[in-house]
C-alpha cells in the first residue's frame, strides 16, 4: 500500500503511526510540505495521513500547498481511498469539504478526556485553539468538555482534532518548539491548559493507551 504522510512542520511528525505502517509492510512516503516537497497525484496514493501544525487551515495564502492538500482529500474521498487527518490535518480535511474552521471557545493543551459516540473514553493529548464544523457528508464521532467537535468519519476517512499518535519523543519536540504558546496560555489562566510538568507526568501512563487506541482506529480504517 502506497502511504503518504504529509508534514506541515518539522516538529510534528507521525509519531506512533509510522512504526504501525512499517509493521504492516506498507510503502511509506514522508512528504515534507514545509521543505517544498510536492503534493502527489491522488492516483499514486492508497492512504494519506495529514499531520498537525501551528498554522491555520485557512491560511492558504501563506501556505499554498493547503489548496493542493484539500483537492487531494476530495479526490481520495471520491475514489473511496482512506485519509486520516490529525489536528491541523483534520481541519484541512473538514475545510476541503467546505466546513468552516473557527476559534474554539477554549484553547486545549494537555491531556483531557475525549468521549467517542459509542461511549469509549480516552485521555487524549490536545494542542489546538481552532476547531472545525462537521462536514456535510460526515458524522461526528467524538467530543470533549472543551471542544464539541473532536472527530468525524466520512466514508473510509477520519478526522481527529486530538492526538493518539503522540510518543515521548514527539511530545518533547512539541513542548520545545511551542513553548511560547504554552506559556502564553498558562499566563492567561486558560481553563483547559496544563503546565509542562503536568503534561510530562501524565504522559508516563497515558501514552501507551493513546497508541493502542491509534492502532485500533488504523486497523479499522485499513481493514
Amino acid at each position: 500500500m502506497e502511504t503518504y504522510i504529509f508534514q506541515h512542520v518539522a516538529f510534528e511528525g507521525p509519531g506512533a503511526i509510522l512504526p504501525y505502517l512499517e509493521s504492516k509492510g506498507y510503502h511509506v512516503h514522508l512528504v515534507k510540505l514545509y521543505a517544498g516537497d510536492p503534493v502527489p497525484s491522488s492516483l499514486d496514493v492508497d492512504f494519506a495521513v495529514l499531520m498537525g501544525g501551528p498554522m491555520s487551515a485557512l491560511e492558504e495564502d501563506k501556505y499554498p500547498f493547503m489548496v493542493e492538500e484539500k483537492q487531494l482529500c476530495r479526490e481520495l474521498f471520491a475514489a473511496d481511498k482512506p485519509v486520516l487527518g490529525v489536528c491541523l490535518g483534520a481541519q484541512i480535511m473538514a475545510n476541503a469539504f467546505f466546513a468552516p474552521i473557527r476559534q474554539n471557545p477554549e484553547k486545549e493543551i494537555g491531556f483531557y478526556p475525549v468521549t467517542f459516540e459509542n461511549g469509549f473514553t480516552v485521555n487524549a493529548f490536545h494542542w489546538h485553539g481552532e476547531t472545525f464544523d462537521i462536514p456535510e457528508y460526515a458524522e461526528s464521532i467524538a467530543y470533549s468538555e472543551a471542544c464539541r467537535n473532536q472527530g468525524f468519519k466520512m466514508g473510509r476517512s477520519l478526522g481527529l482534532q486530538f492526538h493518539l499518535e503522540t510518543t515521548a519523543e514527539s511530545l518533547n519536540s512539541l513542548l520545545e518548539n511551542c513553548a511560547e504558546e504554552l506559556e502564553t496560555a498558562l499566563s492567561a489562566k486558560a481553563k483547559y491548559v496544563q503546565s509542562k510538568s503536568q503534561i510530562l507526568e501524565t504522559a508516563k501512563t497515558a501514552l501507551p493507551e493513546l497508541n493502542a487506541a491509534m492502532t485500533e482506529l488504523l486497523d479499522a480504517m485499513l481493514a
